[in-house]
């Protein structure tokens, strides 16, 4: 059908030579030789120009044809495949262009449909658009990952099949052999949840301590692992759905450690701030006002003094804080006064800030067997497809390891997922408000309910639509608009607010709606599909303990996706590690701090992350072909050898023979908490000379600015702001990140007025 389309647009029959849709400048005569001598554009990109011009029986006419095949938009394919589960292939598509864009033909973007088929079974896994805009065209290979299902018997292969939207015969081809490859073990093992009298809160045995809680007795999840919380000094993984109570679980650890020891410290790990003050908030009504314990917060905004933590009970901090003090843990005594770390959300290993987790899990477990001191850890999780690689990572033997269903809620969970077509964004988002106002009508008309949406535009758009349907039913005072900013305002009925509030902010609803699972990735410039975990916090919001006896969630999904929703919000997902992508910083920190001296002590402080224990289990994610022990210590020496290469030839560090000293840009970089590749950028680029204008291109240029959000059409406030500041930049390029970053550190240098209230917390990040 798509084909038929574009002979119709392209006004050229499906049968004729491809390069007929040049035929304002190519001539009838030319075309029509090719299709007499049966030349197709493979046979025609082998042949050299004079080849083509004797074929043609024209020479001058060999050029011409050769400069248009040129022009002809072309991609290369490229696939890795990293099994996830016994079922699930996670894709990593590479796609390179490989032809000379030329506005006149290709405009400003030429669009691709990427699909995945099974040659056997006619059946279509995945399908995608994917943009191609002129700048991409020129620059590097673009990545595409997605996950794709797979069947037992296993086919012979899988397709991927690229094909243009406006171009006939422009296609493109990959196959994805499953010849050798290994699938990792089905190993999910639940916590059967026992039917136990609920402990009252009096088990305690504490008078300050069962004042802390306004309920009367423990839930069922809490009542089950009380005794191994308060009563023992086990490590603890526990992973539960969203809304089970985790949170009080690690305060009965806390409490263990307060009455067994209380000379040491607890250090709470959040992996997102709105977590952080979360749990300020709540702790310092709780534990410092009735307990008198000190607390100290450190994330980007807060970094106590010295006195501070020295003197605190209770320590709550992000991944990376934590990560920057404790790599000198040698001479910072609070870090060995820990006595119970508590990782919240631990499942978030598997995400982008995931690294970082597992090297300070990694590097405390080190220190407690450095110092002969013993650190208790209490994971808390989502429900785990493999809780037991985690365990042993953390050290949790079976008597510590909780790893409960995820139907195991103590307000039983009704879901509904609808899918709706559409090919572009916007349109669906819209399409979605009635069935969404229609949702809240049928399963919570009086009741408190959330709706998710991806970006503060859209809670805008949706909530002006729900307004109007509203007043078309006479409850217009019923919907409030509110993104996370204006947590203050008094919530009515309904409040709309972007994904992040699903974190951090404890306030459930009876009903909670997912309206779209998508959201705009400045990065890569698409759509691009929340990670799973994110959707069952949003969904762990539906239910109020202390008022439903029952919660509903209302999943808005595309329509191609709603089957995969299906399956991958009942069946957990393993948490794999990402560790290997970020090596290089992690281990010039420790070779600063001297806990990595050569290549052995670097292999050897490999052994200790959770990296090391998903290798050997599910070699095939990480390019292995299987987990034999010469495997992975050939692996592993490469790996540390290649990433040793890297930080040398950045300066970070020297090598010798058979060991490895730091140099003064790796200690800037372990010291800064910088990436070692902006040191080196700022080591080769900065010198006595350099003006203000160079040093702005070059701050800019950090590698840390990768993640600064471009979002959709901000490359006109770019535009905007570039006329207003002093220093040019690149108007080619007002949609990247770093070039946003520049114009924000004019602005602020130049005290100008920011276009909307985004870029002013934008401004605050950089």
């Amino acid at each position: 059908m798509l084909e038929y389309c574009k002979a119709v647009d392209r006004q050229v029959w499906p049968h004729q030579h491809p390069l007929r849709q040049f035929d304002k400048d190519l001539s009838g005569e030319i075309l029509r030789k090719l299709e007499e001598r049966g030349a197709d554009l493979d046979r025609l990109l082998e042949m050299e120009e004079k080849d083509i011009g004797a074929l043609i029986r024209y020479a001058p006419g060999g050029k011409l044809v050769k400069q248009y095949l040129g022009y002809f938009p072309s991609i290369q394919l490229s696939a890795t495949v990293s099994p996830i589960t016994r079922t699930v292939l996670k894709v990593d598509l590479v796609i390179m262009p490989v032809f000379i864009w030329k506005d006149r033909f290709h405009g400003t973007a030429q669009r691709w449909w990427i699909l995945v088929e099974d040659s056997e079974n006619d059946h279509i896994y995945h399908s995608e658009l994917f943009t191609l805009t002129k700048r991409m065209a020129k620059g590097e290979p673009h990545k595409l990952s997605f996950t794709v299902p797979i069947f037992e018997p296993h086919p012979p292969q899988y397709y991927i099949h690229a094909i243009s939207d406006s171009w006939l015969h422009a296609e493109a081809f990959y196959t994805i052999t499953f010849h050798n490859l290994p699938l990792p073990e089905a190993r999910t093992s639940h916590t059967e949840l026992l039917d136990l009298k609920p402990l009252p809160v009096s088990s305690l045995g504490n008078a300050s301590y069962e004042a802390l809680y306004r309920f009367s007795h423990f839930n069922p999840i809490q009542t089950q692992i009380f005794h191994v919380l308060y009563h023992t000094d086990n490590n603890v993984l526990l992973g539960a759905p969203t809304g089970s109570g985790k949170t009080i679980s690690a305060e009965l650890a806390m409490l263990h450690l307060f009455n067994t020891q209380p000379d040491m410290k607890v250090i709470y790990i959040a992996p997102l701030k709105a977590i952080v003050r979360e749990r300020m908030g709540d702790w310092q009504k709780r534990l410092v006002s009735q307990l008198g314990k000190k607390m100290v917060e450190m994330t980007g905004d807060y970094t106590p003094d010295l006195m501070a933590l020295l003197s605190a009970d209770i320590i709550i901090s992000t991944p990376e804080k934590w990560d920057g003090i404790s790599r000198n843990w040698h001479t910072r005594s609070y870090v060995t006064k820990v006595g119970l770390m508590i990782l919240d959300e631990i499942h978030l290993l598997g995400a982008d800030r995931g690294p970082i987790l597992e090297v300070i899990v990694s590097r405390m477990r080190y220190i407690s067997s450095q110092t002969e001191r013993a650190i208790r850890f209490v994971g808390l999780s989502t429900a785990l497809a493999n809780a037991g690689d985690l365990a042993d990572w953390l050290g949790v033997e079976e008597t510590g390891l909780f790893n409960f269903k995820p139907s195991v809620r103590p307000v039983p969970l009704e879901v509904h997922i609808q899918g709706y077509p559409g090919k572009y964004y916007c349109p669906r988002m819209n399409s979605m408000n009635k069935p969404a106002y229609a949702a809240i009508c049928t399963h919570s008309p009086a009741k408190p309910v959330l709706i998710f949406v991806s970006s503060r535009r859209q809670t805008r758009l949706t909530a002006l639509d729900l307004i109007q349907f509203a007043a078309s039913d006479e409850h217009p005072r019923q919907f409030l608009d509110m993104s996370e900013d204006a947590l203050q305002m008094v919530l009515s009925q309904i409040l709309v607010c972007t994904s992040t509030l699903a974190w951090g902010v404890n306030l459930p609803a009876h009903l909670v709606i997912i309206k779209g699972t998508e959201y705009y990735d400045g990065k890569s410039k698409r759509y691009v599909d929340f990670p799973i975990t994110d959707i069952l916090q949003m969904m762990g919001r539906a239910g109020r303990p202390q008022f439903d006896q029952h919660g509903k969630a209302v999943i808005l999904v595309h329509e191609p996706k709603k089957s995969f929703y299906k399956k991958f919000l009942y069946e957990p997902f393993p948490v794999e590690s990402s560790l290997r992508e970020h090596l290089h910083d992690h281990l010039n920190a420790e070779i600063i701090s001297g806990t990595i001296c050569n290549k052995q002590d670097a292999v050897h402080y490999l052994t200790w992350t959770y990296f090391f224990r998903r290798l050997m289990v599910n070699p095939a994610y990480y390019g292995l072909e299987n987990a034999d022990p010469e495997f992975i210590s050939s692996y592993l020496s490469s790996l540390v050898q290649s990433t040793f290469e890297d930080l040398e030839d950045s300066g970070c560090i020297k090598m010798d023979e058979d060991s490895v000293e730091s140099m003064m840009l790796g200690s800037i970089a372990s010291q800064y908490y910088l990436s070692y590749m902006t040191v080196s950028m700022f080591g080769s680029n900065i010198g006595p000379d350099t003006s203000l204008e160079v040093f702005l291109h070059v701050l800019s240029a950090a590698s840390e600015f990768d993640e600064l959000p471009v979002r959709h059409n901000e490359e006109k406030y770019n535009e905007g702001l570039s006329e207003k500041v002093k220093y040019p930049v690149d108007k080619n390029r007002l949609d990247d990140p770093h070039v946003k970053a520049n114009l924000l550190f004019q602005a602020h240098f130049s005290q100008l007025d920011l276009p909307i209230s985004d870029y002013v917390t934008d401004l605050k990040s950089v």
